[in-house]
């Protein structure tokens, strides 16, 4: 037995250790947060995905580089490439609700693990300059105590060694819940929320915007079209989840 299993092995008498997603008990086991058994059940994207929307396609789908899917080729976004890591369901939607709202901070190692098992980063543009993290208004991320794109963006910095421009893309207004709206009601809930402190960060680059699931693609959009305004020459959208065919949504948006 490893040093490493003993202390785990002592440390459990006075902290027991439960799975987050279906509370077993994880004493005796290496594994901090998760059970083997809900591990084998997290739902990775495996298929082929739209490259622009991140809409999971059946074999004889038909997109285009340009214009999309048949889910996304008549709407509109102002990021150029989507890349996906899960589907939002079972063990990763109850990592992302504790990680973001039960103050369980400490969940982002699990969320990590789950993006680095993927191995997707060699997929993604290869001469990123920058990685941007959707920002979060500050009576949120006061409430909250961080913003989780913010903490994901560091993660992946380890894998690009390229800057991590936070607090330059800025949410100005305090938007409400973009899943609580209809399709108009969210065009104009989003519309001008997001504002570009310092132009010349973002000019010329390729950027990496970070977020943790993908809705309705509004909110990203939204930021791309910060920041393509301020000169941004391409925008790969990295999620750790796609919420596409999930209808339980509500407690979404940031």
């Amino acid at each position: 037995m490893t040093i490493t299993r003993y202390l785990h092995t002592f440390l459990d008498i006075f902290y027991p250790r439960y799975c987050v997603h279906c509370k077993c008990s994880l004493n005796n086991s290496c594994e901090m947060y998760i059970c083997e058994d809900c591990k084998k059940k997290i739902s990775y994207i495996i298929d082929t995905h739209c490259s622009r929307c991140g809409t999971i396609l059946g074999p004889y789908t038909i997109k285009n580089k340009e214009t999309g899917c048949l889910v996304c080729k008549s709407k509109h976004f102002y990021f150029d490439k989507v890349t996906c890591i899960t589907h939002y369901d079972g063990v990763v939607k109850t990592l992302i609700y504790k990680f973001k709202y039960a103050g369980q901070k400490f969940l982002f190692n699990a969320l990590y693990d789950i993006i680095n098992t993927q191995n997707k980063f060699n997929g993604l543009v290869s001469d990123i300059d920058i990685i941007v993290p959707v920002p979060l208004h500050w009576m949120k991320e006061l409430r909250r105590g961080f913003n989780q794109s913010e903490i994901l963006s560091y993660g992946i910095q380890k894998h690009f060694l390229k800057p991590v421009i936070k607090n330059n893309l800025r949410r100005i207004r305090n938007t409400k819940a973009q899943t609580l709206l209809t399709k108009g009601q969210r065009k104009i809930n989003i519309k001008n929320a997001f504002s570009v402190k310092s132009p010349e960060l973002f000019k010329g680059k390729n950027v990496l915007l970070v977020d943790d699931v993908l809705t309705t693609g509004m909110t990203a959009s939204e930021c791309s079209r910060k920041l393509k305004e301020s000169g941004a020459k391409f925008i790969h959208l990295f999620v750790i989840a796609t919420a596409e065919y999930n209808h339980d949504l509500n407690f979404l948006d940031g």
